[in-house]
């Protein structure tokens, strides 16, 4: 996203003053009125896309765009400087990138922390706050990138301030771009000097051109080589990263290079405009989610923007730039800076403040309300500000950046700490005998076991924050991992007599905190062989690379043959896909269940251990809450919009159970075998009798998303678990 440009390089004129059907013509330095134009069809597919995903997939190439028509207008505008002067005033450009940017990007980021602790449920007040910080040091898309690529953080919702990732691509082109051409000018200036002393210091303007040209280009052949590369293998990432994009700025440099003041104008030239339109259009209908992008399909959307800015024709009803310089547009054009700022906080607060929010009507009357919004605070208060003359010296720029950046942190931090405060009230502790499991044991002594008369504890926002802080950091392989990383837990090997294992998929890492205590006190070792998203199988991909599968395989033989281990404990989450039958073939014993071809591959490590002789304790699988919610809402997130009506959150027992669940049939499977041992997890979040799975349990909210139980309540649970899991470690 760019905002409106600095004046444009010397553009062509309206029409060629010779009819030809390709013709260039050359106009005097003003404003190009289309450039407008394309800027609110930029904005305008960016805001579609938020409001309509659903319907304009690839809505998000507008941003693409955007990088283009500022790579065209900032180094048009440097080249002009450094051909008429020999140098660039780093200085003087990046105060008036200040005075164009900062004040309104810091309005809309102030409000926006403010209104987030006022609208938004407590549970997204840390990772929005953490997020303006990075919004306001421009440094958002790394932020999002470092995420993207964090298992942690891989199903947190988006916040009011994303979309100020593509702002902080731009304000890095903004600082790079200029020392980049001004260290260039400065060697071309000194080589010249060298062999040359004799004619100045000066470098002539087609020189100068020259040398842009070849730097600029290698650069940009170079980002677009990379991005399609790391598209291809870190695409979450290469979405957000600078590299990746730095080739959209440069096409439109080169653009602005070649053409200098000039434009192609006449039929066929006004024919190229329509078919780079068509460009832009049919990527924004065409593209999607599962689009690798930016890669080399952002050529597309891009070379359409650069067909649009070098080729077109102002007659009337047929001409594309005729059509772009309509008031309409360049009203909307005028505006675009602001639209995007605004547009994508009202997306995301409107859920919160209005049920009917996914409606078209409302949904087109706040688009109009963001409209009004940003033309009234485009007038009257980022254009004053931006000729104000007390901020017209560049050093008082900077101090004015500066402070209104340390401002908008400020405001960002204290709101959130003030209301947290209020929220996190609670004289509840995990010591308390009715904290958690214990008070859905002893309904006697505590009453109803949702009931949290003494508040919360933890917060929900703390609760909602423990994927993100892991007990055991490092003690659960990624999905991508090579080999069998393994991690050690329980008891210290000098005083440990022999092995406890844990195999499965972060629903058998969540049970650490519990599992660890447990073999501390029964003096054993914990060896930790869980893998985030691997369902613990004894089968890999036919048609995929599968680490998982691989190093699953693996610890199936080396668990069978290592006599230190007695007992393996396997869980994993209700979900699982992707593989068919099992690669090792077993005898497994005749029962009534009908296994599909994934059940025999869960089955089947249970037979092979038990075979070798280990003690096989399985977990069952915990609940499912809330499935049709846990795209738009966590667990957490639902306790703290409902802190009066808990209830608000529970679900139905019969609901929660949402696959075979092949672990929690195991137990039909092995009744005859006598080193297995099934634990049921069930009945430690919910009631059979009521048919109820429950959000809180004496004040211990019970999950930190809808599947993983919480860290709190796990060690609520640990006496319990310990006592099921006894009769495998005694055996």
């Amino acid at each position: 996203m760019t905002t409106r440009a600095e004046s444009a390089p010397a553009p062509p004129s309206a029409a060629s003053t010779v009819p030809q059907p390709l013709g260039r013509s050359s106009r005097s330095e003003r404003h190009q009125p289309e450039i407008q134009g394309l800027r609110a069809l930029a904005v305008l597919l960016v805001v579609g896309y938020h409001f309509w995903p659903e319907h304009l997939t690839g809505g998000y190439v507008g941003v693409d765009v955007f990088f283009v028509i500022s790579g065209y207008l900032i180094t048009a505008h440097l080249f002009r400087e450094a051909a008429r002067t020999g140098r660039i005033r780093l200085g003087q450009f990046w105060a008036r990138r200040i005075r164009r940017l900062l004040p309104l990007s810091l309005l809309v980021l102030g409000v926006t922390a403010v209104a987030a602790v006022m609208i938004l449920p407590s549970t997204e007040w840390q990772s929005t706050r953490r997020q303006i910080t990075a919004s306001v040091l421009y440094v958002q898309n790394w932020v999002l990138a470092d995420d993207a690529i964090d298992y942690s953080k891989a199903d947190e919702r988006a916040t009011a301030v994303q979309h100020f990732w593509s702002l902080s691509v731009e304000e890095q082109f903004y600082v790079l771009w200029p020392v980049l051409l001004a260290v260039v000018l400065g060697l071309a200036v000194l080589t010249r000097r060298v062999r040359r002393p004799a004619e100045g210091a000066g470098v002539p303007r087609e020189h100068t051109r020259a040398i842009f040209l070849w730097v600029i280009g290698l650069l940009g052949a170079g980002s677009l080589a990379f991005s399609i590369y790391y598209t291809a293998n870190a695409a979450a990432q290469a979405y957000f990263v600078t590299p990746t994009r730095i080739w959209e700025f440069a096409l439109g440099a080169l653009l602005a290079l070649v053409l200098g003041a000039s434009q192609f104008t006449g039929r066929r030239a006004n024919l190229l405009g329509w078919v780079g339109l068509i460009m832009i259009l049919g990527s924004a209908w065409v593209y999607s989610e599962l689009t690798p992008f930016p890669g080399w399909t952002a050529l597309i959307p891009t070379l359409g923007a650069t067909l649009l800015l070098a080729c077109g024709g102002k007659a009337p009803g047929t001409g594309i730039h005729w059509w772009l310089s309509l008031r309409p547009f360049t009203a909307i054009g005028d505006w675009s800076y602001a639209i995007y700022l605004w547009h994508w906080p009202v997306v995301i607060f409107a859920p919160y403040l209005v049920e009917t929010a996914d409606q078209w009507e409302l949904k087109l009357a706040l688009i109009l309300g963001v409209v009004l919004l940003s033309a009234l605070s485009t007038r009257y208060y980022e254009a004053p500000l931006r000729r104000a003359k007390l901020l017209l010296p560049t050093w008082r720029t900077m101090v004015a950046a500066g402070l209104g950046m340390a401002l908008v942190v400020g405001i960002a931090h204290y709101s959130v700490e003030r209301v947290e405060r209020e929220f996190t009230a609670s004289d509840l502790s995990e010591d308390h005998p009715c904290y958690g499991y214990r008070a859905l044991a002893n309904p006697d002594q505590c009453g109803a076991p949702f009931e949290g008369s003494l508040g919360l504890a933890p917060a929900a926002a703390e609760v909602a924050e423990q994927p993100q802080e892991p007990v055991y950091p490092g003690c659960q392989a990624e999905a991508d991992d090579d080999g069998v990383p393994e991690c050690w837990l329980g008891a210290e090997e000098s005083e440990a007599e022999g092995v406890v294992a844990v195999f499965g998929d972060s629903h058998a890492t969540m049970w650490l905190p519990a599992l660890d205590e447990i073999a501390q006190e029964a003096g054993k070792r914990l060896l930790v062989l869980t893998r985030s998203s691997c369902t613990p199988r004894a089968a890999t991909f036919v048609e995929a690379p599968d680490p998982c599968g691989e190093a699953n395989l693996e610890i199936l033989d080396r668990l069978a043959a290592d006599e230190e281990v007695e007992t393996i404990v396997i869980a994993a989450s209700q979900m699982m896909g992707g593989f068919e039958g099992p690669d090792v073939e077993v005898d497994l014993p005749a029962s009534e269940v009908e296994l599909t071809d994934q059940g025999r591959s869960v089955i089947t490590p249970i037979q092979v251990w038990l075979e070798a002789e280990k003690e096989v304790v399985v977990l069952g699988e915990v609940p499912r809450l809330n499935l049709e919610r846990n795209a738009t809402e966590t667990l957490p997130e639902c306790v703290a919009l409902n802190e009066e009506d808990l209830a608000a959150c529970h679900d139905d027992l019969q609901d929660t159970r949402v696959s075979e669940r092949w672990l929690t049939r195991s137990a039909e499977i092995f009744t005859e075998a006598e080193n297995y041992h099934f634990v049921s997890t069930e009945d430690l979040l919910c009631s059979q009798e009521e048919d109820t799975c429950y959000a809180v349990l004496g004040g211990a909210i019970t999950y930190n998303d809808n599947s993983h139980v919480s860290q709190n309540f796990v060690r609520s649970a640990t006496d319990e678990l310990a006592e099921r899991i006894e009769p495998a470690l005694r055996g």
